[in-house]
């Protein structure tokens, strides 16, 4: 049953939200504040049980909100149209504002990461860090992906890579379809055991997943907004990523100023996940920089 308390009325939708850490923590005679973390997951048509449970050591330094991005998870159900990058990065600022938060640090994964750089351009100053995982700064990330994938995926994984990536997913059952054939290019070495779990996990939104992969992504690219970013940036990436292959993470670094690129050698799209211990102790020292 929902929570009813874990949603967040905002720019006229309801978003689900979830917490995990305390908000304050003992420390001597006083309780002290932690810093915040929102993790902007990945997708469109996904929600945020991709992160959980790899990010949950994190909470031991922050606390860590995450969002079902509207029409998404949990989330309300709207309109795909509304579903823009500037809607997405608006709706974290509104859920910023919900909560009463100050700055905040943002973690964003694939889609995430391009909803978390439109948020970091459009609200700098709500912004202290900012990690790009696994992402990408513009729509050009397609061609490099096929032609990545051109090079390791199987023959039928090449052919139906277009389906999802062009908007042009039938059904439900043609989404599973999809992601029975093309899962383990996700991963540099994929476990059945870990990769089905995760992979069965999110509440499917094929709207928004369709929409935005036909009318919005193509439009997508902050790469002339990129330079003046302030913040310390951290941006992670796959070696063995087919999606948004380490060449994007490179464009990245070159165009934020304050950046630095953690390449992980043993990884796919998801190195939280495929090197947690690696992730999580890189993540640590550079959210613990200056607390």
């Amino acid at each position: 049953m929902r929570d009813s308390n874990m949603f967040a009325a905002i720019n006229g939708t309801k978003l689900y939200f979830d917490i995990e850490g305390s908000g304050y923590i003992p420390v001597g005679p006083k309780m002290v504040k932690k810093p915040v973390l929102v993790a902007v997951h990945g997708g469109p048509g996904s929600d945020h049980s991709d992160f959980k449970p790899f990010l949950t050591p994190l909470s031991e330094i922050y606390q860590i909100v995450y969002l079902d991005q509207r029409s998404n998870g949990q989330s309300e159900r709207v309109d795909p149209a509304t579903c823009t990058f500037d809607q997405l990065a608006d709706d974290i600022e509104a859920l910023r504002l919900y909560l009463g938060l100050e700055k905040i640090s943002v973690l964003g994964h694939s889609f995430g990461g391009m909803i978390a750089q439109v948020y970091a351009t459009s609200y700098p100053e709500s912004v202290d860090k900012l990690l790009l995982v696994n992402t990408a700064p513009s729509y050009d990330f397609y061609r490099e992906a096929k032609e990545f994938a051109s090079r390791v995926g199987r023959p039928e994984q090449i052919a139906k890579i277009p389906e999802l990536f062009e908007g042009n997913i039938r059904d439900d059952d043609h989404l599973e379809e999809w992601w029975t054939v093309c899962w383990d290019l996700y991963w540099h070495d994929y476990q059945d055991d870990i990769g089905g779990d995760t992979g069965s996990r999110p509440i499917g939104s094929l709207d928004v997943c369709n929409y935005t992969f036909k009318h919005l992504m193509p439009l997508y690219d902050v790469r002339a907004k990129l330079p003046a970013l302030k913040m310390p940036t951290l941006i992670v990436t796959g070696r063995h990523d087919w999606i948004t292959p380490l060449t994007q993470g490179e464009v990245m670094h070159d165009l934020i100023p304050n950046s630095e690129l953690a390449i992980f050698e043993k990884s796919g799209h998801m190195p939280f996940i495929e090197e947690q211990q690696m992730f999580l102790t890189t993540v640590r020292e550079f959210l613990s920089r200056g607390l």
